[in-house]
């Protein structure tokens, strides 16, 4: 029921976008306007080319070389006529299909048929019918601050959980991480999400996972009492809530700063583990990103300690699971001593399994949280496992004698006709 209704938060939920943006650019022709001012309109500027024809130029927030994740976000006033939309990605070239969000109701692919790609994909043409009321055009669901706190307010409520406010973005917005509060000496897994503004379909999986974690059901409840999370779901707000494609408003990448945490992002997460009243340390890190298809980036095959192999075979143990509705994924090996990214800081700092969780863009939005609830379940009952067979390892050598016993003892009963008697 719980995650029902947190799916239930991301579809029916009219989300606003709330204006971030002063003296943002808009096109107005008699029969349209276009402009960008609200969360996650991101940096592309438009041109009339004539009434019923607008161009709009798809640009990043650095004019240095960029990841190629192309971000586009525009708000389009209700017509009479048919309209044209050009987007203009300049050296770039097109990722993400289009979506569009009407008054009232989720978000939606285009028709393939209004759409027309052409010169590689550095032009994309769309045509948009009469309508009467305006509409969100994205290259991904608009999942932006209010977004995340509709959601945070319900995990709020769980008995599960705290949260706590552990820094504040260049723009000066808060960086919320949210842990379970069962016992505080109880080892914990990390998760971290969003470093990268565009990596919309990891929020869902992020999220799905989250919730399986804290669930009512026995297992969840089973699993907090021994174990506990520390999640950081919305790491670059700047760079979301501005609809960057890649960056913090420091125009830094967040996932290359965990080697000397010069931005204040980054710091917050090590500021807050290097704190901890208890000093405990993450047994476990998963880092959720988007990219082209699902991939699981795993660093933990030369661990020497028993976490070794650890997320190859709880991903293996979560196969058949994952093939029942249809997700593929690939798992790469994957550790570089020289880079910054957090999955290797992790495994370097604290000699744990760590992981980049990869969505593809394009994956079915349900699918994704589907999956991301089976490979929850399965690591609650992996560990739970792991934690019973240590229970009943430490049980058993409880129990053995100080003492070697003698051979034989003294007893009441008959002579054994097998051996000599005592003396």
């Amino acid at each position: 029921m719980r995650v029902f209704l947190f799916l239930s938060l991301f579809f029916v939920c009219d989300y606003t976008f709330a204006s971030i943006k002063k003296d943002s650019q808009k096109c107005t022709t008699d029969l349209v306007t276009i402009d960008f001012n609200f969360s996650g309109g991101g940096n592309s500027v438009c041109k009339v080319i004539s009434s019923d024809h607008i161009k709009i130029l798809v640009k990043p927030e650095s004019k240095d070389p960029i990841n190629p994740s192309p971000w586009y976000a525009f708000r389009k006033s209700k017509h009479i006529k048919k309209i044209l939309l050009e987007l203009d990605y300049g050296e770039y070239e097109h990722r993400y299909f289009p979506k569009i969000k009407k008054i009232n109701s989720g978000w939606e692919r285009l028709n393939n048929n209004d759409i027309l790609i052409k010169n590689d994909g550095k032009n994309v043409f769309i045509n948009f019918y009469p309508s009467k009321e305006e509409q969100y055009i994205s290259s991904q669901e608009l999942i932006t601050e209010d977004w995340y706190e509709d959601w945070y307010k319900i995990l709020k409520k769980s008995k599960f959980l705290k949260s706590k406010i552990i820094g504040y973005s260049v723009q000066n917005r808060p960086i919320k991480a949210f842990f379970s509060n069962e016992n505080i000496n109880n080892p914990f897994i990390l998760i971290l999400g969003r470093q990268h503004p565009p990596e919309v379909s990891s929020a869902f999986a992020l999220q799905g996972f989250v919730n399986q974690l804290i669930g009512s059901i026995n297992l969840s409840k089973d699993f907090l009492s021994k174990y506990n999370i520390i999640f950081v779901p919305l790491m670059n707000p700047d760079g979301v809530e501005n609809g960057f494609w890649r960056y913090n408003f420091n125009k830094k990448d967040l996932n290359r700063d965990w080697d000397n945490f010069s931005q204040p992002e980054t710091y917050s997460v090590k500021n807050f583990l290097d704190n901890l009243k208890n000093k405990n340390q993450p047994f476990l890190f998963i880092d959720f990103h988007s990219t082209y298809k699902n991939v699981f980036y795993i660093s933990d095959a030369k661990l020497k300690n028993s976490k070794q192999n650890f997320l190859l075979n709880w991903l293996e143990k979560s196969k058949l699971e994952l093939s029942k509705i249809n997700y593929n994924f690939t798992v790469k090996n994957s550790y570089t001593e020289s880079n910054k990214v957090s999955k290797n800081y992790f495994y370097n700092q604290y000699n744990i399994p760590s992981m980049t969780y990869e969505v593809s863009d394009s994956e079915i939005r349900s699918v994704i949280v589907e999956s991301s609830r089976i490979l929850a379940k399965e690591l609650m009952i992996i560990l739970l496992d792991t934690n019973r067979k240590n229970l009943d390892m430490a049980e058993r050598k409880g129990f053995e004698p100080s003492r070697r016993l003698p051979a034989y003892t003294l007893s009441k009963r008959a002579p054994s006709t097998t051996r000599p008697p005592l003396h």
